[in-house]
């Protein structure tokens, strides 16, 4: 398990906090930083000014996907019609794709790229002879751009609730809506797991080690593989993450 970032006081726990790596860096210049590197993937945060020159290309034997994180950012995989992403969206460009990606808006664009840990830009993209419509009435999960604020419509009837978003051979990522204050959620990862806090507060608990940390909004939280650990929300109204994991199913 590896990290660019300080580890916390127990020793398969690290954390991230994207706002203190935005705030490393300076603000009108385009940058990357890893900041996980769990085995199957390499996780950069990647920002880019409005203005930023985009790099098409594509990845002959992998997925690549995105949680936009910040600003709105622009795509366009394959011969798919541009999407424009917003906060908390996920988006795939399958192996083979093409992809162009370009901040949009008048701030910086933040998103967090999921690759493959031997990734490289060297095949470049062919500009499409056509476009596509993107047909958003299919079902998750893999779905070229789910929507975050569409996932939160079709559950605003319930008070817990959760999506596949991504599942292929090396990861499945996962949105949970937490209910109400200490709803609890007990895992035991069976590879290396890590979370993005969308929305709101957890607290994640490490019982036989009577340890316990709390989570915030665009906090990643590493955690090594075997870890028993439990999540509650400690907000009333709940709270939303995205969990990524390998494509096994826990202990």
């Amino acid at each position: 398990m590896k990290s660019n970032q300080p580890i916390t006081s127990h020793p398969q726990i690290q954390l991230t906090n994207i706002g203190d790596v935005e705030s490393s860096h300076h603000i009108n210049s385009p940058w990357s930083e890893v900041l996980i590197s769990d085995g199957r993937n390499r996780v950069s945060l990647i920002s880019g000014p409005p203005g930023t020159p985009p790099d098409p290309h594509l990845h002959p034997d992998y997925n690549e996907w995105w949680i936009n994180i910040g600003g709105i950012t622009q795509w366009q995989v394959g011969q798919y019609e541009k999407l424009q992403a917003e906060f908390g969206d996920v988006v795939i460009a399958p192996a083979g794709y093409s992809h162009d990606i370009r901040p949009k808006g008048k701030t910086n664009a933040l998103r967090l790229a999921v690759s493959s840990p031997n990734s490289n830009h060297d095949i470049h993209g062919v500009s499409p002879s056509r476009w596509v419509p993107i047909d958003y009435n299919l079902k998750p999960p893999n779905l070229l751009h789910t929507k975050l604020k569409s996932l939160i419509k079709a559950n605003q009837a319930k008070s817990h609730w959760s999506q596949i978003v991504v599942s292929d051979n090396r990861n499945t990522a996962e949105i949970v809506k937490f209910g109400k204050s200490k709803t609890k959620t007990n895992k035991s990862p069976i590879s290396e797991e890590w979370w993005v806090i969308f929305k709101g507060h957890l607290e994640l608990n490490i019982k036989q080690d009577d340890y316990s940390l709390n989570l915030k909004e665009k906090d990643i939280v590493l955690i090594e593989a075997g870890t028993s650990y439990s999540l509650s929300s400690l907000n009333s109204s709940g709270a939303i993450a995205i969990s990524v994991r390998g494509p096994e199913e826990y202990k």
